[in-house]
């Protein structure tokens, strides 16, 4: 009897130290499978990434006091863009103008800790009173819209296009919009992919 107690013993530890083994196996397993996953999730992301901004170039904004970066057009993007953006602003000052090129430029300003800036121009620009407005894009911190005059002695005249943004970077609100005058499709296309594009640091 105490040999078959003993024997028993040994079996159900036997069978316990395969059943824990299995189990690692299964673990590891598992775990292989969600990092293989994640880790081509990641690929695509970053594919996707480099193929919307393959004609953009990387700028780092923090030496102009704003703790963030930004794609912009390069050359290749055929609106004019140069190769090398100008970024106006004055140590201290709450304003920044980022030009490349003739046609591609964005105003940006610090609103602070104002957070109703994006609501409030966006009834602005739907209520006025000089321009028939059609909105594009209309998204939570961007507003892509075509502007007409209402009161045009031309019927050939040509829509403008304008962008309006409110990024959040660090508690400080941030307006972007393009030229008052407003730009064609195209170049506010390539406007929007850039602020798109912004990123705190």
């Amino acid at each position: 009897l105490r040999f078959f107690y003993s024997w028993s013993k040994v079996a159900k530890k036997d069978i316990n130290s395969k059943a824990y083994l299995c189990a690692m196996k299964i673990c590891f397993l598992l775990f292989f499978l969600f990092s293989l996953v994640a880790c081509n999730n990641s690929q695509n992301d970053n594919s996707k990434d480099n193929q919307d901004y393959y004609q953009f170039q990387k700028i780092d904004l923090t030496k102009y006091e704003i703790p963030a970066s930004i794609y912009l057009p390069d050359a290749s993007a055929g609106i004019g863009t140069s190769f090398k953006p100008q970024i106006s602003h004055e140590a201290g000052d709450y304003k920044w103008q980022i030009s490349v090129g003739r046609y591609f430029n964005l105003f940006i300003e610090d609103y602070g800790d104002f957070k109703y800036l994006f609501e409030e121009k966006k009834k602005s620009i739907e209520n006025n009173k000089v321009y028939k407005t059609k909105i594009v894009k209309n998204e939570p911190s961007i507003l892509v819209y075509e502007q007409r005059l209402k009161e045009s002695i031309s019927y050939e005249e040509k829509a403008s296009y304008h962008i309006y943004a409110v990024i959040k970077i660090k508690d400080v609100y941030y307006q972007i919009m393009n030229d008052k005058a407003g730009n064609n499709k195209k170049e506010v296309g390539f406007m929007y992919q850039s602020i798109k594009s912004i990123k705190e640091k």
